[in-house]
């Protein structure tokens, strides 16, 4: 329970701005018992604990720590008693924090073979998580200056129709991936393709 408290602080300061508290919260969740027991709620708290410190800037840090979440991961035993709440921490979701922590230090190209990796064995159910981590694949794609395969990746996991559900931080991440589609390649045939699909699923709003 502390490590899912400790979690939710470091990402309410994370979402704030407040990097020393986000950085100061991750730590103390990997400095809980359950994480010196558990070599898999370990891995989870180094990776959150890594792309915080990504955030931050703080590039050795992350990487470091994202070793340590790697390297946890494959010595835990998946078949041990856990917190319901853990359930959703397996492979997929190492690797995607893994690109995020990449993406968040410039390491565009290794967070796209991450995210690939996320897409290809993230469990059917996890709608939302596809949509989120499809969206940092198109922005990994983007900031490579590969604005056709970015636009195709965005169209594709886009929902097709006006009203259809996105959450918040997928929204935001569309948003973002407009914004710097249409910096990148401004005249492009593709960007204004891309912007009328993402408007039009947005009622009219991107």
């Amino acid at each position: 329970m502390h490590l899912r408290l400790w979690g939710h602080a470091s990402a309410l300061a994370l979402q704030q701005q407040r990097h020393r508290d986000a950085i100061a919260a991750a730590e103390a969740g990997r400095a809980t018992s359950v994480c010196r027991r558990d070599p898999l709620l370990r891995s989870l708290a180094a990776a959150r604990l890594a792309g915080v410190q990504a955030n931050a800037g703080e590039r050795r840090s992350a990487l470091r720590n994202l070793d340590v979440a790697t390297r946890a991961y494959h010595r835990a035993d998946p078949a041990r008693p856990r917190p319901t709440w853990a359930g959703f921490y397996d492979q997929s979701e190492l690797s995607g924090l893994s690109a995020l922590t990449m993406a968040r230090i410039g390491e565009h190209e290794q967070a796209e073979a991450h995210l690939h990796r996320t897409l290809s064995c993230l469990r059917p159910e996890y709608t939302r998580n596809r949509l989120y981590y499809g969206a940092h694949l198109a922005l990994a794609q983007l900031h490579q200056h590969d604005v056709e395969q970015a636009c195709s990746t965005a169209a594709s996991v886009l929902p097709s129709a006006s009203g259809d559900s996105l959450s918040g931080r997928t929204r935001r991440l569309f948003a973002t991936f407009t914004r710097e589609l249409s910096a990148t390649a401004p005249g492009a045939l593709r960007t204004s393709q891309w912007t009328d699909q993402f408007t039009s699923t947005q009622g009219g709003h991107p």
